[in-house]
């Protein structure tokens, strides 16, 4: 009885997958990318990837939903729709999304403090990569980094690493090379 009920498909119509996705949106402390989002919602056998970005480009063009860079948040008119429709999302599957949030609603809010954009300038593109401990700007520069090819592939390289990178770099400048004679 148990594994029938878990098995059971609870989100039903595109209706459903809207709000599933307005619900999840709604308790995340940042944007997030399409795919990670469709692996948060992928709590219920009602939810295929087909189904999925269908929802998520109505609830777009509806602005329910901005998108940003593969990036999406919720809009206050989005958030309001979520919060009125939430209780016509079966409670199951509420639960289930809440437990799958957990883990990215804390990852995102760690995206917080990590800065990467970047702009085309006439001479290439440039990335602005930042860090901070919620109080104090650990690192802020800016690297000529020639397109925009390179400069998304930095751009998510730091974002998942970031105090990684800014060890690397703050102990490469202060080990230095053995030439200093100070």
């Amino acid at each position: 009885m148990n594994s029938q009920l878990e098995n059971a498909v609870l989100v039903r119509d595109d209706v459903d997958r809207k709000i599933l996705i307005l619900f999840v949106l709604n308790q995340l402390p940042a944007p997030i990318d399409s795919e990670l989002l469709y692996d948060v919602c992928f709590c219920d056998d009602g939810l295929g990837y087909f189904d999925y970005s269908v929802c998520l480009e109505d609830l777009v063009r509806s602005a329910n939903v901005n998108e940003l860079d593969d990036e999406y948040s919720i809009t206050e008119k989005g958030r309001r729709n979520a919060e009125t429709l939430l209780t016509s999302l079966p409670y199951s599957v509420r639960n289930a999304a809440k437990k799958r949030i957990a883990p990215v609603a804390e990852m995102l809010s760690r995206y917080q403090l990590i800065t990467t954009e970047y702009e085309e300038r006439e001479s290439g593109t440039v990335i602005h990569l930042g860090l901070s401990d919620g109080e104090v700007r650990l690192l802020d520069m800016k690297l000529f980094c020639g397109d925009e090819t390179t400069a998304r592939k930095i751009k998510k390289n730091f974002r998942r690493e970031a105090e990684m990178y800014y060890n690397t770099f703050l102990h490469s400048l202060t080990a230095g090379t053995g030439k200093d004679k100070t």
